[in-house]
């Protein structure tokens, strides 16, 4: 376990190539500047840490709130300016996180509004309970609900995102479920062995071709298909000169486990 003054708000245990990632800021893990700040510091450690091969982020067990969206104390002290040199800041750290060269899964087990829907829509894989909601509750606040135009590049149906942002309504992990949104719904004491059982089993992988798939699903989230696909095939010739490549087809002809690069 990584001592949690390291990151502040974080505490991270690293254990067979999966980092499991630990929000702690009590009771409803809001979303400061602060917790920004050490994110960032997490983010830097992750990236330099070569045994890092796949992160689970979870909340304690104790907390009201997996991840609970923005600091509302914060908020009483923005005007137009500062909101806007927030939302500069915050943007420059959310673009890393959903960037990690590491994939990423979102153990779920408490309730994620705001924000904290907008994350897990970062990771690469939702693990939810069956009790958690997820909400875009903005519009309570008087907000725009600006972050839930994150949840348009999902290619959930349009109707069902613009009732979210409008209404600020709770929406049930089995709901969403049932949309796409999240991978499995399971009983809460299950959520974090899961995440942990998917990192596991991608942590097994080559990391090089790992990082190439993600690399490439981020990039046609954004430009699309067609571009998309090109630099996904680029990506496969340069892998064909790396070190796993021969040795992930000679493991399976050879009916063996792989031994990559790196281990």
């Amino acid at each position: 376990m990584v001592a949690s003054s390291a990151f502040e708000f974080f505490q991270l245990e690293l254990r067979s190539g999966v980092a499991v990632v630990t929000i702690d800021r009590p009771p409803v893990n809001a979303l400061s500047r602060e917790v920004y700040e050490s994110l960032s510091r997490l983010i830097d450690h992750i990236e330099a840490t070569e045994e890092i091969r796949a992160v689970v982020l979870a909340c304690k067990a104790e907390a009201k709130a997996w991840i609970g969206g923005g600091d509302l104390n914060e908020f009483l002290t923005l005007n137009s300016q500062r909101r806007r040199e927030r939302h500069a800041y915050i943007e420059t750290i959310t673009d890393r996180f959903y960037n990690l060269s590491r994939p990423t899964i979102a153990a779920v087990s408490m309730p994620a509004p705001g924000g904290g829907m907008v994350f897990a829509s970062f990771c690469d894989i939702i693990i939810a309970a069956d009790t958690a909601f997820f909400s875009m509750p903005e519009v309570d606040r008087s907000l725009t609900g600006g972050a839930g135009a994150y949840l348009f590049r999902l290619h959930l149906p349009v109707p069902f995102i613009r009732e979210l942002i409008l209404t600020g309504r709770k929406a049930t992990a089995r709901e969403l479920h049932h949309f796409g949104f999240i991978n499995h719904v399971v009983p809460k004491e299950d959520v974090l062995p899961k995440a942990i059982e998917i990192a596991e089993a991608i942590a097994a992988k080559s990391i090089a071709a790992v990082r190439a798939i993600k690399q490439g699903a981020n990039l046609m989230d954004r430009v699309g298909w067609d571009e998309g696909r090109a630099v996904a095939h680029r990506f496969s010739e340069e892998l064909v000169s790396g070190p796993d490549y021969k040795e992930a087809i000679l493991a399976f002809l050879e009916k063996r486990k792989p031994s990559f690069a790196g281990r």
